[in-house]
């Protein structure tokens, strides 16, 4: 598993770094950690955008963790 710690980034930072992993870790489980809200809307738009599968939310503790497999 890749692990992604993006806290304290703001957009496009997460997105970037996510693209990036992707590209660089085809088939591996992604798990990206941030606090952007607006990585709520900016991470399904860009899985969606290259043909990924929705990535599995969970929000704890003011952070918010996307986890991206089955790629």
């Amino acid at each position: 598993m890749v692990v992604l710690d993006v806290v304290g980034l703001r957009c496009p930072i997460p997105v970037q770094r996510l693209r990036i992993a992707i590209r660089e870790n085809p088939g591996q489980e992604i798990k990206l950690i941030g606090d952007d809200p607006e990585s709520l809307h900016d991470i399904p738009a860009l899985l969606e955008r290259v043909g990924l599968p929705p990535a599995k939310i969970t929000e704890g503790e003011g952070l918010w963790t996307f986890v991206i497999s089955d790629f």
